[in-house]
C-alpha cells in the first residue's frame, strides 16, 4: 500500500517541494495518470481533519489544496477522510471545515465532503474501533484490495462496531455533575 503524498513524489521523481511543482503545472491529472507501473499499487490519502488541517497560512492551504485535487483527479487514489475528535490533537467540529477548507474543494467537481468522515477518538476501545473503520474504507473503496487475499475478518469490524454501541451508550448514562 502507498500513501499518496509518496506515490506523488516518485511520480515526479523528487521529494518534499515536488507538491508545489505540481501546482504549477496545469495539467496535474495527465502528468499523475502518465506513468502505469504506479498505477497497480493501491494508494491512499488518508486526510486527517483537525483544526491543523486548513487555515494555518496560505502556504499551507495551497499545499493541501493541490495535493488533494490531485489525488481527487486521480482514479487511482483512494480518499479517506478522518476527523480528529480530541481536541488536545487538534480536534474540532465538523463544521469548522466549512469556514476553512479552500471553497473550491468544497465545490463541484471536487466535493471534499461528501463522503462521511471516520472520527477518530482518543479512548483506547474507540479508538480501535476507528482504526479498524478505516481499515474497512480503505479495503472496501479499492478494488484491488478488495478482490486480494489479505486477510480481512468483516465479523471482527461488526464486532467492534457493537462495542462502540455499547461503550456510547455506557457514556451517556454516566451522569455529568
Amino acid at each position: 500500500i502507498y500513501d499518496a503524498e509518496e506515490y506523488l513524489d516518485n511520480k515526479y521523481h523528487g521529494i518534499g517541494d515536488d507538491l508545489i511543482e505540481i501546482g504549477k503545472d496545469r495539467d496535474v491529472r495527465s502528468s499523475l495518470i502518465s506513468q502505469s507501473h504506479l498505477d497497480q499499487i493501491p494508494t491512499f490519502l488518508l486526510l486527517l481533519l483537525n483544526e491543523f488541517t486548513f487555515g494555518q497560512s496560505n502556504e499551507n492551504n495551497a499545499e493541501m489544496l493541490t495535493l488533494i485535487e490531485s489525488c481527487i483527479n486521480d482514479p487511482n487514489i483512494c480518499l479517506v477522510l478522518v476527523h480528529e475528535q480530541d481536541s488536545t490533537k487538534g480536534g474540532c467540529k465538523f463544521d469548522e471545515f466549512f469556514r476553512v477548507t479552500p471553497q473550491k474543494l468544497i465545490d463541484e467537481p471536487y466535493n471534499l465532503y461528501q463522503e462521511i468522515a471516520i472520527p477518530l477518538y482518543s479512548m483506547k476501545e474507540y479508538r480501535d474501533v476507528s482504526l479498524k473503520l478505516i481499515l474497512n474504507k480503505m479495503v472496501t473503496s479499492n478494488p484491488k484490495l478488495a478482490e486480494s487475499s489479505i486477510s480481512y475478518n468483516r465479523g471482527s469490524l461488526i464486532g467492534s462496531i457493537s462495542q462502540l454501541k455499547d461503550g456510547m451508550r455506557r457514556m451517556s448514562s454516566i451522569e455529568t455533575p
